[in-house]
């Protein structure tokens, strides 16, 4: 990792962090520190997530529930930031995405399945994609019940299995 991952280390912490610089980003989960790529680092995702024989997890959320408090059991976007976090982190290639700054600001077939059914999305929506990143494979919406959350995400996983 290059040398400005301590300043995203601290602009993840204090503010909302700059997605210009291309590397992975950290956040703690359950003690865990999670590596996640911003959409600036497309590139990069696609190739480990080829490399690794596993999908992309583009998560659409805000840069404020990275900041590592809450439980991936509360029942709220944050709970459900860090759920999809922490379940995802060793099953698929982690990508994130500003749903409040970035919004509209990715390829038209990920826009349109953020938003879709509801063209105003509850944060956070994760869209699994091909390694390519070229193709929606399964989308998991907000959904606030811990236990739903979690059917919904193995639901996805077992959904795009061989797909990428």
């Amino acid at each position: 990792m290059r040398t400005c991952w301590m300043g995203w280390l601290a602009a993840l912490f204090l503010t909302v962090p700059n997605l210009q610089c291309a590397e992975k980003l950290g956040v703690h989960v359950n003690n865990q520190l999670i590596s996640v790529y911003p959409t600036s680092d497309l590139e990069s995702a696609k190739k480990e997530a080829a490399s690794a024989h596993k999908p992309i997890a583009w998560i659409a959320s805000s840069a404020k529930f990275f900041d590592g408090r809450g439980s991936i059991t509360q029942t709220n976007s944050r709970g459900a930031t860090l759920h999809s976090l922490f379940a995802l982190r060793t099953r698929a290639v982690l990508v994130y995405m500003d749903a409040y700054e970035e919004n509209h600001k990715c390829p038209e077939f990920i826009d349109s399945a953020l938003h879709h059914p509801d063209p105003h999305y509850t944060p956070p929506t994760v869209i699994f994609l091909n390694s390519e990143a070229d193709k929606v494979l399964a989308t998991v919406l907000y959904e606030p019940d811990f236990v739903k959350r979690a059917k919904a995400l193995a639901s996805a996983l077992d959904e795009v299995k061989g797909k990428f």
